[in-house]
C-alpha cells in the first residue's frame, strides 16, 4: 500500500475504480455511436446546436477513454498505471473537462437567446471561433507551464490522479499556481451559476410560449417541435448542474481552507476529504457525467432512437428528436399558405 497521511479505504478503492471502468466501457460505446449520428447530422444540418451536440459527444467520448486510467489506479492499490503517459492524461484530461462545461454553457446560453430573441439570428461561424479560441487558451495553459519548467506533472497517490505542481524556489511558479486555482474555479465552479440561470429562463420562455400559443396564431406543430429541444437541452443541463454541484462545494470549502488555514486544515482533515473528495467531485462526477448523456439523447430524441433501432441508417431529422427550427418554420409556413388559399376558395364559393 502507498504511503499516504491518511491511508484510503481499499474497499472503497474498489467500488470507485469499478464504477470508472463501468464508465470508461459504457461512455466509450454509446457516445462513439452518438459522435457518429451526430456527425452525419452536422453535415446535413447547419444549425449551431447540431455542431455543440457533436463536440460534446466528442469530449465525451476522450473523457471516457482517459477514465480508464484512474480506475485502474485505484483497482492497483494507487499504483500509478501507465505512468510514462501521466502529463499527456493530465493535460488532456483538464482540457476535456474545461471544454465540456463550455459546451455545455453555450448550449444553454444559445438556446435561452433563442426564445428571448426569437427573430434574430445566431452567428454560428462566432460561437465555433469562439470554442476554438478557448481551446487555444487553454492548450497554452496547460502545455506551456511543463515545457517552461514552470510545473512539474506527477502522480499523487493519495488522491489517485497525475497532477501539476509548481517547482519550489521560483516567483514565477507561485504565480501561475494562483492563476490556475483561479482558472479552476473560474472554469469548472463557476460556470454553474450562469447555466443555472439560463435553465431558468428557458424553463419560464417555455411555460411562456405554451400559454401564448394558444392565443396566438402559433402552428401546434412548430411550439411542440420548439418546446421538445429545450426541454431536451434543459435535461442536459440540469445532469451537469447536478453533476457540478459537489464541484462547486468542494470549491469553495478549497477556498475557505488556502487562504484560512494551512491545507488540509480542518476542512480535509480526514479520509474521505483528503484521499477522496477530488477524485469524486472533479473526476468521477464528470465520467458520469458524460455517461448519462446518451442516455438522454436516447429517450429525448425520438430520430436519434429511431436511427439506432433502424440499424443505424440514415436519419433525415435533427439531433433534436425533430425538425430544426428552420424546417419546422417552413413547414408552418406551407402550411400556413394552404389554409390561407383554401380560406380564398371557401370565400369565392
Amino acid at each position: 500500500m502507498t504511503g499516504t497521511p491518511y491511508k484510503p479505504y481499499p474497499w472503497l478503492d474498489t467500488i470507485i475504480g469499478l464504477v470508472y471502468l463501468a464508465c470508461f466501457q459504457w461512455v466509450t460505446v454509446t457516445n462513439l455511436v452518438s459522435l457518429y449520428y451526430f456527425v452525419k447530422q452536422r453535415f446535413k444540418k447547419k444549425d449551431i446546436t447540431s455542431q455543440l451536440y457533436t463536440l460534446t459527444a466528442l469530449q465525451d467520448f476522450i473523457i471516457s477513454l482517459l477514465s480508464l486510467n484512474h480506475g485502474m489506479n485505484l483497482l492497483r492499490d494507487r499504483i500509478v498505471w501507465l505512468g510514462r503517459i501521466c502529463a499527456a492524461h493530465h493535460i488532456l484530461f483538464q482540457m476535456s473537462q474545461r471544454m465540456s462545461v463550455f459546451l455545455v454553457a453555450f448550449l444553454s446560453i444559445t438556446r435561452t437567446y433563442t426564445l428571448c430573441y426569437p427573430l434574430r439570428t445566431l452567428n454560428n461561424k462566432k460561437i465555433l471561433i469562439s470554442l476554438a479560441v478557448l481551446w487555444c487558451l487553454m492548450a497554452c495553459f496547460f502545455i506551456i507551464p511543463p515545457i517552461a519548467g514552470m510545473v512539474q506533472i506527477t502522480y499523487h497517490p493519495e488522491g489517485g490522479y497525475c497532477w501539476a505542481e509548481p517547482i519550489p524556489g521560483k516567483n514565477i511558479t507561485r504565480k501561475w499556481d494562483e492563476m490556475d486555482n483561479t482558472m479552476d474555479t473560474i472554469g469548472l465552479a463557476c460556470p454553474v451559476i450562469p447555466v443555472t440561470i439560463s435553465t431558468i429562463i428557458s424553463s419560464y420562455k417555455i411555460m411562456r410560449t405554451t400559454k401564448s400559443s394558444s392565443q396566438a396564431e402559433i402552428p401546434e406543430e412548430m411550439v411542440r417541435l420548439s418546446r421538445k429541444m429545450t426541454c431536451t437541452i434543459i435535461l442536459v443541463t440540469i445532469l451537469y448542474i447536478i453533476s457540478n454541484i459537489p464541484l462547486f462545494v468542494n470549491y469553495v470549502l478549497y477556498v475557505i481552507t488556502i487562504y484560512s488555514f494551512t491545507y488540509p486544515g480542518p476542512i480535509y482533515d480526514s479520509v474521505l476529504m483528503y484521499s477522496y473528495s477530488w477524485n469524486v467531485t472533479a473526476l468521477l462526477s464528470t465520467a458520469l457525467n458524460a455517461s448519462a448523456n446518451p442516455v438522454v439523447y436516447y429517450i429525448r430524441m425520438d430520430k436519434f432512437r429511431g436511427w439506432l433501432r433502424g440499424g443505424c441508417g440514415n436519419a433525415d431529422l435533427g439531433p433534436g428528436g425533430a425538425e430544426s427550427r428552420g424546417s419546422a418554420t417552413n413547414n408552418s409556413k406551407d402550411r400556413t399558405s394552404k389554409d390561407r388559399t383554401s380560406k380564398d376558395r371557401t370565400s369565392k364559393d
